[in-house]
Order: structure tokens, then C-alpha cells, then sequence
């Protein structure tokens, strides 16, 4: 009976709660480009970032989320762009949902910052395994896949993203524009199957970066996140200490308390500068609380800029044949 309840209460929350469509990450200030690709080519050089989260563990398949997301700055006709790769994948009891997408954003200097105006396009599947846990038996309902199921749809969103750099970013974004929908087949006759709509998505995302002396740096940011019928909030805020060392504290609406610690390799050789691992650990304070000793999350990003090289100009002279 415990796995009856336990495997409801997690598709539920993957089907009615909002946070589950999209991954979810707590460092999500290290994420930007998954969610709004207006973002790419923001740091100006090539960067990569990997994320794993383990959510509320403690659940016989709980929700296990890992993705990868890259994006470089360049310039071509004399104008900056930005282009990026974001593949994650989301695991929920019996059912995978994976994502993968491309960027592209033009970049141009706006006032003392830069603006991104991006696109990103891709495919969604989703699959079912043929694993159910039912009280009573699945296959008397046709409209139940009996062997699994699986389905993929096409996707798009769109993002701005402006940022004083080392300064102040603030970013807007929308995903799943299209709304696409999963058709699964059912066993047999004339009844339809599972069918399930991506809803919209949309994002907004700011962050300050307040120097406190020449040690200390605080990074407060928000974190907005709504389908239109239900929205969440996540306020953050980070202490870096050297350029090297940070640790903080995130608060999600009706869910969770977090708390983040990282370390930027720079400190121990300038070789190694853009090199950062964070972890975080989410206290979950909802009803869920009480059956789940938390949430881990792990993130590690490299970013390298890129150094144009000055063009070695060559002149003809008589004197030098």
C-alpha cells in the first residue's frame, strides 16, 4: 500500500504541479540558458555547465534530473550572437521525459549593459514504462497503454536577457510556446489513449551583485517561474568570499529552504579559473516533508573567454625588399 501512495503522489505532482514540467534546479542562477536562451553568448567565451538533482529522496522513484547546457559568443557581419545546446533529462517513477534544444541570440550593447534577444527550438519526448502499481487491474481500463508508451513533439520558446556585467542582470523568457501534445496509443479497440499538453512556461529572472569591500561580494537574485495557473517564487542570495569561496541560502514559495556552497578552482591555479562545483541541499517544507529527507543537487561550470587575436598588419616599403 505505502508503494500504491508513494507512486501516486509522484505522478501527480509530475501531472498537476507546475514545477515538474520543466527541470527544476535550486542553483538555478548557474542555469540561465536551459530556460532563456536570450542568454547565450552572455559570458562572452565558450561555456558548459552540468547539473544533477536527486528530489525528495527517500521515495521509491523519485524525480532524478540531469542536464547539459553549453553556449558560445561570436561575432559575424560585425555583430555579436550567441548560440547554444541544452539537453536534460527527467526521471519520474515510471515515466522519462527527455529535452533537447538549440539557441541563438543577438546580442548588441544597449546603455552600459548588453541585451540578448533569443529563440531556441527543439523536441520533448516523454515515455511511459510498462511498470504500473494499481490496486486494481490496469489492463480492465483500455485506455491504459498495457506495453508502454511513447511520444515526442516539437518545441519553442523565446528570451531577453540585459545584464551590466559584474554589475546586474535581469532576464524574461517564455517556453513551450506551442503547447505541444503527447498522444499514447491505448491497448486496443476504439478508446483513446494517455494524451498530455505541455503548458506554457514562463520565466523571470534578476540578480544584483553588491560589493561589500574588496573580500566580500553579496549576490542576491529572484527567481520566477509560472504556467499562467500557478506561479512560484525562488529568492536567493549568495556570499562570495576571494572570487573563490560562496555559500548561501534560497527560499522556494510552499516548498523548500536551500542551502549552497561552491568553490571556484581559480584559487588554486590561474589555469583553472572558470572552473566552479556547487552543491546544494533543499529542505522540503511542504506536506512532502514528512515522507522525504530532502533534495541534493550538484552543479559543475566551466567558462573560458575567448581572446581575439590582433591581426599583425604588413606594409611594403621600399627600403625592406
Amino acid at each position: 500500500m505505502k508503494r500504491i501512495i508513494t507512486s501516486v503522489a509522484l505522478l501527480l505532482s509530475g501531472f498537476v504541479g507546475f514545477a515538474q514540467q520543466d527541470a527544476q534546479f535550486t542553483q538555478n542562477m548557474f542555469n540561465k540558458l536551459s530556460v532563456n536562451p536570450g542568454f547565450a553568448g552572455a559570458n562572452g567565451g565558450v561555456c558548459g555547465v552540468l547539473l544533477y538533482r536527486a528530489q525528495w529522496m527517500g521515495f521509491n522513484g523519485n524525480p532524478t534530473t540531469g542536464t547539459f547546457s553549453g553556449d558560445i559568443a561570436f561575432n559575424f557581419l560585425g555583430a555579436q550572437h550567441g548560440a547554444g545546446l541544452t539537453v536534460w533529462q527527467d526521471h519520474l517513477g515510471i515515466e522519462t521525459t527527455s529535452n533537447f534544444k538549440l539557441a541563438y541570440a543577438y546580442r548588441r550593447t544597449l546603455g552600459p549593459g548588453d541585451i540578448g534577444i533569443g529563440i531556441e527550438g527543439g523536441l520533448i519526448s516523454k515515455s511511459l514504462k510498462p511498470e504500473w502499481v494499481a490496486v486494481d487491474d490496469y489492463t480492465l481500463d483500455a485506455s491504459i497503454p498495457d506495453n508502454g508508451a511513447s511520444d515526442n513533439t516539437f518545441d519553442f520558446g523565446a528570451g531577453l536577457y540585459y545584464q551590466i556585467k559584474n554589475k546586474l542582470y535581469v532576464g524574461l523568457s517564455a517556453t513551450h510556446i506551442p503547447q505541444g501534445t503527447f498522444e499514447q496509443a491505448a491497448q486496443s479497440g476504439s478508446f483513446d489513449g494517455l494524451r498530455y499538453n505541455l503548458a506554457r512556461h514562463y520565466y523571470v529572472m534578476a540578480g544584483y551583485y553588491y560589493d561589500v569591500n574588496p573580500q566580500w561580494q553579496l549576490q542576491p537574485s529572484i527567481f520566477i517561474k509560472s504556467d499562467g495557473a500557478s506561479t512560484q517564487l525562488d529568492l536567493n542570495v549568495l556570499a562570495l568570499y576571494n572570487n573563490s569561496i560562496w555559500g548561501g541560502v534560497s527560499y522556494r514559495m510552499q516548498d523548500a529552504i536551500a542551502v549552497m556552497a561552491g568553490y571556484n578552482f581559480g584559487g588554486i591555479s590561474s589555469n583553472l579559473d572558470g572552473l566552479k562545483l556547487g552543491i546544494a541541499y533543499d529542505y522540503t517544507t511542504s506536506k512532502l516533508g514528512k515522507y522525504t529527507s530532502g533534495s541534493l543537487e550538484v552543479m559543475l561550470k566551466y567558462c573560458k573567454p575567448i581572446s581575439s587575436t590582433p591581426k599583425v598588419l604588413k606594409y611594403h616599403s621600399v627600403r625592406f625588399l
